[in-house]
Parts: structure tokens; C-alpha cells; sequence
């Protein structure tokens, strides 16, 4: 078995994994004749429900401030060691308050029955946190609440590595939870990750560093959410969007660097590009991580399904080695079409790929060095329109390769986006994809942070990031060698 260990950092990650978790549980069968689509031990371990029953939990750490975890905020390993600490340092009159306990969400009393089951599908439970949703048990080591009152990283590359340590220090988090994860694998293959850049940045970087000085051979994929500062729109006198861009740039550098395969995810703020595409079959709130956050996860649960499929033989080297056969193009694309349109020709993938990573459309990519596609609940007619639109492009097997699974899924926790009829499961497409055309964003980083290093003004926002002049001037050059990789020649800039 090659069993992976899911990470989740910060608020819109776990929006993102809470929609992942209950899509893996929507595939649990309780038929004996029921034979599910994916292998759950890849993904699950037995541990304990809050009834202390057994059941299956997620391989996962998941990482957010204590107030973003609602009625999971309960005792953590930090809370433990603060206790223990104050026991041993603090002889006088100790004072202790409680707060109240976070009433019960308004989806999981639908769930028990407490309202009318009739409207849990019809209109959207109000969500105040992530785990309002949540369908799964997660065992208590998974809960990796991070102290409100040492929280306070926006966009902040060295504060958020000194917490990763502090709390590594408290927690004993890579000898403690992660070790016992590892160890209950009969082979771990690597980590699935899934990151926050302007909250949690500087802080998985420095998880992927320790990760990576003990588990040199194991394998990482990564999505990573960044901020929404637009690099080619921000003046260098916006002292917050300045930090985020940096901060956006020095994670990107940081996946190169420690990821096998990443793939940056624009900001829903960004997506601008994208919503005449996206508004043919979704009406989405885009400021809302409930709604957005189930359209990313529909793409990375889709994606990455090759990785869980049973009878699939794919890891994450696998996947890695093929969309970075060239080594130099760590860093991928994200995109699909969600939902796909029933009746649909080759000119519906073209016209309905959205690119998440790029915001570019479709039409505007020119080459590709490699594509994995994933196709869910396509009829026949549907695969020879597919298989169509995909000869367009040059590249054939194996740098293109595509898998067509069953339909993709629709849970009563999924967000009622859909423009027509809630369905309870919808055909789409998602694709994993290495292109010249990263190369066009990156440069966008690239020239932000050149400029930054150049002028003086910006002292103070690089002495708030814990970061020097040098720092940057050689950030900037690092970004220039991995556009350079994509082989994209800089004469294109006017493409971005």
C-alpha cells in the first residue's frame, strides 16, 4: 500500500479540504456488493469518533488558527503545553476563564434532524467555519490549532517560520503527530498539500524544510493559494500588497525549491477573467470561501483522483516525473470545466477551460510540455468530443494522458452554486498541466520584486518580513532562473 498524508494550512486550505474530506466520504460503501472507486486506506486510518467509536479518519494534519476551527477548537497539544508551562513558572493565584461553547452548526443539525430534512438541499446552511460542513471524524492529533495569540502573520515570511518552530518546540509536532501518522503507514509515498501563502507561507516552508531533512526520498504535491495582490497592478507604495507579493514570491521560490510538483491557485479576487466561463453553469458568491472554495476543490479532488482510484498503480513521483520530465518545470496549472454542460462538442472544452492558475482563457495557450486530464461522468459522444479537442494540441501520449472516472459527486455540504437544478452528482473535467505560459505570472513576480530591491522607500515593509535588501535582490534572481526554465522568451512580456 503507498499510503499519503494529507497537510492543510490555513482557513481558505481547510475550506478547501472540508469539501475534499466529505467528497471521500460520499464514496464509502456499506454494501458488501458495493464495490467503492477508490482505495479509502491510501487515505484514512482507524481512529476514534468523538463517541470514542472506531471509524475511519483522514491521514491528515490540519493547521489554522484555534478561532477558525469552531466547535473542533477544542484542547490542543499547544493548550497542553502552555498549562504545563505555566504550572512550573508561575507560583501565584491562577484564574481560569472559559469560554462558552460554539453552538452546534446549522448543517449538522440538519444532518441529526433537528430541522427539516427537505431543506438540507435546497438552500445553503449559514457557515461560520470550515468545520460547519464537515462530514468526516478526524482523529485528535489532526487538530493542529495554532494559539490565537501567537497568530499574527499576514504576509509575514520569517514570523511565520519562527511560529513553525515555537510550535514544533511546544507540540513536539514532527516527532509527535506526524511521526505516529508516518508510522501507521505500511509504506508512505508523501504528503498532499494544500496552503494559505499570505497566513501560512513562511510557516510551511519551514514544515517542507523539516520534512524534507528527514524524508529526502518521499514525494510532495502541493496547491497553494495565494494572496490577492496582483503583481502587475500593485504600487510599490501599497505597503500591505507590496508584503503579500513578496511574500507570494518567496513561497513560490520555496515550492521550486522543496515541492516535486506545485500548483499555485490564483485568488478568487482574481478570477475575473475566468467568470464569463464559470457563470455558464455556476452562481457562486466569489466572496464567499464557502462557495469559491467548493469550485477548488472539485478540480484538486478530481485531479488527484488517479492517486486514490483502486486498481490505479499512480503515486505522486509518478505524476511529478511526468508533467516535470524536463526538470525545471516544478511549478503547474490548474484547470477544467465545472460544471460540463450535457451535449458537449470540442468546442465546449475550448470555449469552458478555465485556467485557475494562470487566469489566462484556453485560446491563449500556445504549447504545453505536459497534460493529465481527468474526465468525470462523460458519455460516449462526450469522450469523442474530448478526445477532439484534445488533438488539437500537439502533444500525444504519454505527456498527454487522459483517465474518465464516474461522475463527479454532489454532497448535501456542497455549496447550492449550481445555475439549474442542485444535482446530486455533475459531469466536469480537471487537468494537471507544465506549460511555457507559468512563465508569464512568474515574471510578473519577478519584475515586482526587482523594483522592490531598487527602491529605498521599501525598506520598511522588507524590515517588517524579517528580510534585508540582499534578500530580495537575490529572491529576484532566483524567479528570473525558474521563468528562464519555462523556456518562454522574455521578448513575450507583452503577454502578460
Amino acid at each position: 500500500m503507498r499510503e499519503i498524508i494529507y497537510i492543510q494550512a490555513g482557513s481558505f486550505a481547510n475550506y478547501v479540504g472540508t469539501h475534499f474530506w466529505n467528497t471521500q466520504e460520499s464514496y464509502f460503501t456499506y454494501e458488501d456488493d458495493d464495490e467503492p472507486i477508490v482505495n479509502h486506506d491510501l487515505s484514512f486510518e482507524e481512529g476514534r469518533s468523538p463517541q470514542n467509536q472506531p471509524t475511519l479518519c483522514p491521514r491528515l494534519l490540519t493547521f489554522d488558527q484555534k478561532s477558525n476551527f469552531g466547535t473542533l477548537a477544542k484542547t490542543s497539544q499547544a493548550d497542553t503545553a502552555t498549562d504545563v508551562s505555566l504550572d512550573t513558572t508561575w507560583q501565584g493565584r491562577v484564574v481560569c476563564e472559559t469560554q462558552d461553547p460554539i453552538p452546534q452548526s446549522e448543517y449538522h443539525a440538519r444532518l441529526e434532524g433537528e430541522l427539516e430534512e427537505g431543506n438540507l438541499e435546497r438552500t445553503d446552511p449559514n457557515i461560520r467555519y470550515w468545520s460547519d460542513y464537515s462530514r468526516v471524524f478526524f482523529d485528535r492529533k489532526s487538530i493542529q490549532a495554532i494559539p490565537d495569540a501567537l497568530e499574527n502573520i499576514e504576509a509575514g515570511w520569517s514570523v511565520g517560520q519562527d511560529l513553525f518552530q515555537r510550535y514544533n518546540e511546544d507540540t513536539e509536532l514532527m516527532e509527535g503527530a506526524f511521526r505516529l501518522l508516518v508510522e501507521n503507514c505500511d509504506n508512505f509515498q508523501g504528503l498532499q498539500m494544500m496552503h494559505d501563502t499570505p497566513s501560512f507561507g513562511g510557516f510551511s516552508h519551514a514544515f517542507l524544510t523539516s520534512f524534507r531533512d528527514e524524508f529526502l526520498k518521499a514525494s510532495t504535491l502541493n496547491f497553494s493559494f495565494l494572496s490577492g495582490a496582483d503583481p502587475n497592478h500593485a504600487g510599490i507604495d501599497n505597503f500591505l500588497d507590496t508584503k503579500r507579493i513578496i511574500n507570494d514570491a518567496l513561497c513560490l521560490q520555496s515550492l521550486h525549491q522543496l515541492s516535486d510538483i506545485s500548483f499555485p491557485i490564483l485568488n478568487p479576487s482574481r478570477w475575473s477573467a475566468l467568470e464569463s466561463n464559470l457563470s455558464q453553469g455556476l452562481s457562486y458568491n466569489k466572496n464567499s470561501l464557502y462557495h469559491t472554495s467548493g469550485v477548488i476543490s472539485s478540480l484538486v479532488e478530481t485531479a488527484t483522483l488517479p492517486l486514490r482510484l483502486k486498481g490505479s498503480r499512480e503515486d505522486i513521483a509518478m505524476i511529478a516525473d511526468h508533467l516535470n520530465w524536463r526538470k525545471c518545470s516544478r511549478l503547474g496549472q490548474l484547470g477544467g470545466i465545472v460544471p460540463l454542460p450535457f451535449s458537449a462538442t470540442e468546442g465546449t472544452f475550448a470555449d469552458l477551460y478555465c485556467n485557475f492558475s494562470t487566469g489566462l482563457s484556453n485560446k491563449d495557450e500556445r504549447a504545453v510540455f505536459a497534460r493529465r486530464n481527468v474526465t468525470r461522468g462523460l458519455q460516449d459522444q462526450d469522450l469523442a468530443a474530448f478526445d477532439a479537442w484534445c488533438d488539437i494540441s500537439s502533444l500525444r501520449e504519454p505527456l498527454d494522458s487522459s483517465i474518465h472516472a464516474p461522475a463527479y459527486p454532489v454532497p448535501t455540504s456542497f455549496p447550492s452554486i449550481f445555475r439549474h437544478t442542485r444535482p446530486t452528482s455533475i459531469r466536469m473535467a480537471s487537468s494537471l498541466v507544465t506549460a511555457p505560459s507559468t512563465s508569464i505570472p512568474l515574471m510578473g513576480y519577478a519584475r515586482f520584486v526587482e523594483q522592490t530591491a531598487r527602491m529605498r522607500r521599501s525598506d520598511g515593509v522588507l524590515m517588517s518580513m524579517g528580510l534585508e535588501n540582499d534578500d530580495v535582490k537575490e529572491l529576484a534572481s532566483v524567479l528570473w532562473e525558474i521563468v528562464d526554465g519555462y523556456g518562454n522568451d522574455r521578448m513575450d512580456e507583452g503577454n502578460d
